[in-house]
């Protein structure tokens, strides 16, 4: 009987168990951290799904997937969409095609990014959705509010399984439930009493066994919260023209 199971299983990535982890149906790129990786379904961030981080509206998130984000190649785009907050791109690089080398080398080139300011949410799924409709981003950082209309979302997953982009859905801490996402993790941060920044991680949904206890992660970059960004400092020269929805 077990070894029926296993056989079914076999023959599609969408059948899994509670017990085991899902295949992945497509590519999986590392997060940076192995702690991390141990616990997602593929051993990494899943390309071509919509994959949700409700965080507190700080840069915890941004701290969560630069790692990942900045071993990219370099000639694809990085589009971020109503970012609450300022990118600082200094921070943001990509690895050069032609050596592979990591983007902690010397010869790691600033990413390419585009920055788009919107004032609504449905200029924010427009935006969206023509990113992953492009085919040239290698990831598309979205920030949502806490409720978004679960067609709007399923449309979101549809174009992003179309995709070879990696796809992230950033929203506020207790958003809806109620989501086409394929992994959902929850964001908190804290510091110890060395006063060293932690970031934990909590698995909410995933294609396979619940995952019962947070991952704590010591982030590669601690960045600057926006509160401390006065809102009339001047866009430095490095950063991207902002473009509106």
């Amino acid at each position: 009987m077990a070894s029926a199971l296993r056989s079914l299983l076999d023959l599609h990535p969408s059948l899994w168990t509670g017990k085991h982890y899902a295949h992945a149906a497509g590519a999986c790129l590392p997060s940076g951290f192995d702690a991390l990786d141990a616990e997602l379904p593929g051993g990494g961030w899943p390309v071509g799904s919509l994959i949700e981080l409700h965080a507190p509206q700080d840069s915890s998130a941004l701290s969560l997937l630069l790692p990942a984000l900045n071993a990219l190649q370099a000639e694809r785009l990085r589009v971020l969409v109503a970012p609450p907050y300022q990118p600082m791109q200094q921070l943001w690089h990509s690895t050069p095609a032609t050596t592979g080398q990591s983007s902690s080398s010397e010869n790691a080139l600033l990413a390419r990014m585009i920055w788009i300011r919107s004032q609504h949410l449905n200029d924010t799924l427009w935006a969206s959705a023509q990113a992953l409709r492009h085919g040239h981003c290698a990831a598309v950082l979205s920030w949502l509010p806490a409720h978004v209309p679960l067609a709007a979302l399923r449309q979101l997953q549809l174009l992003a399984s179309q995709s070879d982009s990696l796809f992230f859905c950033l929203r506020p801490a207790h958003s809806q439930a109620n989501s086409p996402a394929l992994l959902r993790l929850e964001l908190q941060t804290r510091q110890d009493q060395q006063g060293q920044p932690w970031l934990d991680v909590h698995i909410r949904k995933r294609r396979g066994p619940p995952c019962k206890n947070s991952i704590a992660l010591a982030p590669h970059h601690t960045l600057m919260p926006p509160a401390a960004i006065p809102s009339h400092v001047p866009v430095p020269a490095t950063a991207p023209e902002p473009a509106y929805a």
